[in-house]
């Protein structure tokens, strides 16, 4: 009779602890990922990107740079990458600021010297106001569109990833960098072909319209080079434009994007 009962009491005691350790062991359906802790935190500098840089108006990419760390899981696919393009390209005021601003700088400081100088129509009044307005818009568009088109087809990412670096010296580096080796759209590190081929684009689309003398091939090779650093100090501007004032860089989009 005793051995009954004690035995009755040890598989009592043994029943709950051997189900309190399965219990233990299975993770609560409810219990958050410690991956998904950084995103809840509110991150400041997260915050500050995504206020440097206005989503687009499609709402499907936002214009804000990729996060420092974050390596995208799925795919860019083209509808995207299209839409991207066009919020860069036409879908904000910079698209008509900027190139203005360029052709009041052309026709201020026309190149070339005396006999090689610009011609009268490309320098003076509204004709050459309008001359230079539309070689500054269409070398944009055609860097942008290369780009696009570039980028496409290597799979590249379009988007800007920050540093996440606290020293302003790495962080410069890191963004000039970024113009000759940035991501693919699963994240990886790849040569920035769209890049180059986009300041190629810029810089020879010049030469079909361009009056004689700025109009061969050692001038389109200074244009593309000229874009490209253009694009390089883009991307100086997006790693630090958290940290600029609201008004500066406002500015700084409406000029130069």
């Amino acid at each position: 009779m005793k051995d009954t009962i004690s035995i009755s009491l040890f598989a009592l005691l043994i029943f709950p602890a051997s189900s309190l350790g399965q219990n233990a062991a299975t993770p609560l359906p409810n219990a958050p990922s410690s991956q998904i802790a950084p995103a809840a935190s509110g991150d400041i500098s997260t915050n500050a990107q995504q206020a440097a840089d206005p989503p687009s108006s499609s709402g499907a990419i936002d214009s804000s740079p990729t996060q420092p760390g974050q390596v995208n899981t799925a795919r860019t696919n083209l509808s995207q990458k299209f839409r991207y393009y066009m919020s860069e390209t036409y879908l904000n005021p910079g698209a008509l600021v900027a190139p203005a601003v360029r052709a009041g700088i052309r026709m201020a400081n026309a190149p070339g010297k005396c006999a090689t100088q610009y011609p009268p129509e490309w320098r003076q009044g509204a004709e050459g106001l309008g001359r230079n307005y539309g070689d500054a818009f269409a070398e944009r568009v055609t860097f942008q569109t290369a780009r696009f088109v570039a980028g496409a087809i290597t799979r590249e990412h379009p988007r800007y990833r920050t540093s996440g670096s606290h020293n302003v010296f790495a962080r410069s580096m890191y963004a000039l960098s970024f113009s000759f080796v940035d991501r693919s759209d699963s994240g990886h590190p790849m040569a920035a072909l769209s890049n180059f081929v986009g300041a190629a684009a810029g810089g020879f689309v010049g030469n079909t319209y361009l009056p004689a003398g700025f109009n061969g091939v050692t001038h389109a090779g200074q244009r593309a080079t000229l874009q490209f650093g253009f694009f390089a100090a883009g991307n100086l501007f997006r790693e630090f434009a958290p940290q600029m004032p609201g008004p500066m860089r406002t500015f700084f989009m409406l000029i130069a994007r």
